[in-house]
């Protein structure tokens, strides 16, 4: 059977060591011309306690647990991730599945603008990027185990962890 095609942001599973996160209300700026969805990754902007959303250029800060829509001055909740967060996320499986045997390797996001209507994410793991390369944002561990997720498979569900994080305004990479 085929896994369903519905994009819905990273979810937070659990913690590979016990714990760490925690959750923080933020500032998103007005002025900010991107939407935060529910489920995306945020990086701070530098001013304090502002995030905005991920954008495979910057290191990976939180994940938004609200929907801050464009041009609002919001304040989503966020949990602030570690290197053992793992996060539960779909493939987009453009240009093909990740195999199976890709677990350990990297990828990058496909970030896009949140759905207007239901304040969810749509960021998925870029299949066609998995690589050795240390500068992607995240770290596949594997294909969730779970009756319906069909693995290599387009859309299977994946769990991550975050590759890179910036820290308490410090950059901490793996």
């Amino acid at each position: 059977m085929a896994n369903a095609d519905r994009p819905d942001g990273f979810k937070y599973v659990a913690n590979l060591t016990g714990g760490g996160e925690y959750i923080e209300k933020m500032i998103h700026a007005a002025a900010d011309g991107v939407a935060i969805g529910r489920g995306d990754l945020v990086t701070p902007t530098g001013a304090a306690r502002t995030v905005e959303q991920y954008d495979n250029n910057d290191p990976v800060w939180g994940l938004s647990l609200s929907y801050v829509a464009l041009s609002t001055l919001g304040n989503p909740d966020v949990i602030h991730l570690n290197h053992t967060s793992v996060l539960e996320v779909q493939e987009d499986s453009d240009g093909g599945a990740i195999a199976a045997a890709s677990e350990g390797l990297n990828a990058p996001v496909i970030v896009g603008a949140a759905n207007t209507t239901t304040g969810l994410s749509i960021m998925e793991i870029d299949s066609s990027g998995a690589a050795t390369t240390a500068t992607l944002g995240l770290r596949l561990l594997r294909p969730i185990p779970r009756p319906g997720n069909t693995v290599a498979s387009a859309n299977c569900r994946w769990f991550v962890t975050p590759l890179e994080l910036d820290i308490a305004e410090g950059k901490a990479g793996t």
